[in-house]
């Protein structure tokens, strides 16, 4: 298909709305989309949005650019499901036409106020003295229409000796009041996270900074979410300028959570422990949910920062978001496991002679490390493969992806390392989707998120 160029500011408009469906047939027939991961039509995904199951179904919003596959003017595109596994696009979406959000419509979160969902987000505004913070929201109502509020923005400024980088909105309830939170940094370059407080969802007051006790880590914080976990507060930063700390982040950007209590009234998070919430390569911006039961969960974007990826010029889109995770704690832990319902769609390989040839582009292989006294794992050719090697006079688990023939985002190395702790039984659950690699470590006590492309699918096990 022959591809259209467009002024980076471009939004959907009837005028080329055509010319987005016909990109979006074409990428239907891509032959890296993957069968149980959340892509775009066209063009290019990032964070995960508004996340929710309102009305008796899961709406899945995402930052999307639908002209091009790399970063542009953000709509909100949609995806709608029953049970995580099946998902249908949504023509209900955010498209930035207001002033107040004329360089696109970017990341936020949900939450039901009431018989509506309210969506909120943050408003991209430049302007020639740099970023001008507004935040604002939108409403669907159970008929599954989505209206922007009259009165947006809801928040137009930014607090004193803060730079214009406020975004990321994260609103939740406590104690009968709303609370929001924002990520943001300071002038002299600190992350910061940004609290404000609220009646009625819709008038906000400012509070303050949250304190995160001695931590410094980075010059900006954004996405940020915060979930109750068996009775403990679990919060989800996404950092930029953090420094990379032996086996810690190693990417471009990096995602970590905390565990302890929010202490709103005092303004600080009393950290109990905190990590790297993935290890892979291609993770960041992670937003937390509850699903229909209760349970908390989430869902992040599968990659990270400006990526290059292999096949996305003629393929004409790129990224995804992750399969959805349970989150746990257990023994002082924070657990991820893959979502039972979609965890259950793989058909698990089975190893004859450490070698298997899988028949479909998707499958789970379960490797009993220490049972089989495994030392590798190699997944495609030998001149075109990636492996996850576990060096156990280092308790460390690698994975390695300079063995492949389609290498990219090298410039943040091809290996990414992180300890195990050997002394008791060693599992992985590695799940396969079409060049999409989501990898469990101990029924999730660490997990790898990557992407890889070998040409051919063989296994083998040394």
């Amino acid at each position: 298909m022959e591809k259209k160029e467009f002024e980076k500011y471009t939004y959907i408009t009837k005028e080329n709305e055509n010319y987005i469906r016909k990109l979006a047939n074409y990428c239907q027939s891509s032959p890296h989309k993957p069968k149980f991961h959340i892509t775009p039509p066209c063009g290019l995904l990032n964070d995960p949005n508004g996340l929710a199951y309102y009305n008796g179904k899961y709406h899945i919003f995402y930052q999307w650019h639908p002209f091009d596959t790399s970063h542009g003017m953000k709509h909100w595109g949609h995806f709608i499901s029953e049970d995580l596994v099946i998902y249908q696009h949504s023509n209900e979406i955010l498209i930035p036409t207001e002033e107040y959000e004329k360089n696109g419509c970017y990341s936020g979160n949900s939450i039901q106020i009431g018989e509506n969902l309210f969506l909120y987000y943050t408003a991209n505004y430049k302007s020639s003295n740099g970023k001008v913070p507004k935040q604002a929201v939108a409403f669907m109502t159970p008929d599954g229409k989505i209206q922007k509020y009259k009165n947006n923005p809801i928040i137009d400024k930014k607090p004193c000796g803060l730079t214009g980088e406020i975004r990321d909105p994260f609103v939740f309830l406590r104690d009968g009041k709303y609370y929001m939170l924002l990520g943001g940094g300071t002038i002299e370059g600190q992350g910061r996270i940004l609290l404000y407080q609220s009646l009625d969802a819709l008038k906000w007051d400012y509070k303050g900074t949250i304190s995160l006790g001695e931590l410094e880590l980075g010059y900006m914080f954004e996405c940020p979410g915060i979930i109750r976990v068996d009775n403990k507060d679990v919060l989800f930063l996404s950092l930029m300028g953090v420094q990379t700390k032996g086996e810690k982040y190693q990417n471009e950007f990096s995602s970590v959570y905390f565990v302890g209590q929010l202490d709103v009234d005092n303004m600080k998070f009393e950290v109990e422990y905190y990590d790297e919430l993935d290890k892979g390569f291609d993770f960041y911006a992670p937003q937390p949910f509850y699903d229909k039961k209760g349970q908390p969960i989430y869902f992040a974007w599968f990659g990270c920062g400006t990526q290059k990826l292999p096949y996305m010029n003629t393929d004409m889109w790129i990224h995804g978001i992750t399969m959805p995770r349970v989150l746990s704690i257990q023994n002082g832990k924070l657990l991820q496991t893959l979502y039972p319902s979609v965890a259950d769609q793989f058909e698990t390989i089975q190893l004859n002679n450490k070698k298997a040839i899988p028949v479909n582009k998707n499958f789970h292989l379960k490797v009993n490390v220490t049972k089989e006294n495994i030392q590798s794992i190699h997944i495609g050719e030998q001149q075109d493969h990636f492996d996850i090697i576990i060096e156990k006079e280092n308790n460390l688990l690698r994975i390695d992806r300079s063995g492949l023939k389609q290498r990219f985002c090298c410039e943040y190395g091809e290996q990414r390392i992180f300890s195990i702790d050997l002394k008791k039984p060693l599992q992985l659950d590695l799940y396969y989707d079409n060049t999409f690699v989501e990898l469990f470590v101990n029924k999730g006590e660490k997990v790898a998120t990557f992407r890889a492309f070998p040409s051919v699918l063989k296994i083998y096990v040394e």
